[in-house]
């Protein structure tokens, strides 16, 4: 059977892709979250272009190039509208559950390797962990994951789903995170240049004290630690690519 045998418009909505992390002062939290709509209705009650982030520290908000006050983004291809927030209106208890779940999992890594676990309440979801050196962190690293979840309760259909696309999703994360890698590593060579420029004989004990970190944690966004501001927009563009693929 083959995965469009299985999937149509009624279950498009089933599908979505978070971004988590694991903040050094809220712990696990959803940096974004795409999600798909057939519809405007239903593209509407997805977009949620104001929330508070009184309890948002800098590492775990979102940030779109546009304007610091862009909450969420939207994009279509071919009938369907793909839709990326932060606070999700329709899922945000479920997203929490599944995140907090992935961050405290103990089979959990972050090497590449995929994680996944199905229960009634969460669905199925699909997980790969990843870090990023950071001194300004906890164990001078931060701890991301990318999962792909299917929101139902029909085991089979999700499973088969799920194995049916296994090698264009793990390519697939693997993709965005060797960009976020790649960029995060010449931030790092960067500063590391201008230290060296700025100090030259005396970069050694400098760099020591880079590389070790530190005892004062700041908190930092992806889009600085990438130094690309156009990082989550990439991401929305990347995830609604994937989407769509699965919901052929």
């Amino acid at each position: 059977m083959r995965v469009t045998e299985i999937t149509n418009k009624q279950n498009m909505s089933d599908l979505l892709i978070c971004l988590a992390h694991f903040c050094d002062k809220h712990g696990p939290r959803v940096l974004m979250v795409t999600q798909c709509a057939t519809d405007n209705d239903q593209c509407q009650e997805l977009l949620l272009p104001d929330y508070p982030t009184d309890s948002y520290c800098e590492s775990c908000l979102i940030h779109f190039p546009e304007s610091s006050e862009v909450r969420s983004m939207r994009s279509t291809i071919g009938s369907t509208y793909y839709v990326s927030t932060q606070y999700s209106s329709i899922r945000y208890q479920l997203l929490t559950s599944i995140t907090k779940r992935t961050f405290s999992e103990e089979t959990m890594t972050y090497d590449g390797t995929p994680l996944v676990f199905y229960d009634d309440m969460r669905g199925c979801n699909f997980v790969i962990g990843f870090k990023l050196q950071d001194v300004n962190a906890r164990g001078s690293e931060r701890r991301y994951c990318l999962i792909l979840t299917i929101d139902s309760r029909d085991n089979q259909r999700a499973m088969l789903q799920l194995s049916q696309n296994w090698e264009f999703i793990v390519s697939g994360f693997a993709k965005i995170i060797e960009y976020t890698r790649q960029k995060r590593a010449e931030e790092i060579s960067k500063r590391q240049r201008q230290e060296f420029s700025t100090h030259g004989n005396n970069l050694t004990p400098m760099v020591g004290n880079y590389l070790r970190g530190s005892n004062l944690k700041i908190p930092k966004n992806l889009t600085e630690l990438t130094s690309d501001s156009r990082f989550f927009l990439r991401l929305h563009k990347w995830n609604a690519f994937m989407l769509d693929r699965l919901n052929r």
